[in-house]
């Protein structure tokens, strides 16, 4: 069977009244049930789309899958933004100690150092660990609900 371009803006549209946000998903779903659509024995496209949808599992089950792939986004945005905060709060760390070195051997800008780390820490760790503690616990609500 071949396909027109209004049996494929049909799909596309279909996909997206069903929660098939994901352009990636999108286009593979798209790409599955084209494909199967084409290599469909009869002529009427109705009968084979809904085969198609059928052989994925439903519409139920595309919208699982769509709710898979935006826990698999939230769950990476959590992962970077813990890295972040390791790697900016190690940052940080260091800086106070070598300044504490610096103060201990009484070498030059050893204030410098420590003015500098005392600061990033007061303006930029803290606000970060608490805006990263009340981004985790939203997150945590929405995959609960899930």
């Amino acid at each position: 069977m071949i396909l027109t371009d209004e049996n494929v803006e049909y799909i596309a549209t279909t996909l997206k009244f069903y929660g098939i946000t994901d352009v990636t998903l999108k286009e593979d779903l798209m790409d599955h049930i084209c494909t199967h659509i084409e290599c469909y024995n009869g002529t009427d496209f109705e009968k084979a789309y809904q085969e198609a949808i059928q052989n994925l599992g439903g519409y139920a089950s595309l919208q699982n899958m769509q709710k898979d792939v935006n826990e698999k986004k939230l769950i990476r945005t959590i992962l970077a933004r813990k890295r972040a905060f390791f790697l900016f709060s190690t940052f940080n760390i260091m800086l106070l100690a070598l300044g504490m070195l610096f103060k201990l051997n009484q070498w030059p800008y050893a204030s410098v150092l420590l003015a500098c780390g005392f600061s990033i820490l007061i303006f930029g760790t803290i606000p970060f660990a608490f805006y990263n503690k009340y981004q985790l616990s939203k997150q945590k609500t929405i995959l609960k609900n899930r």
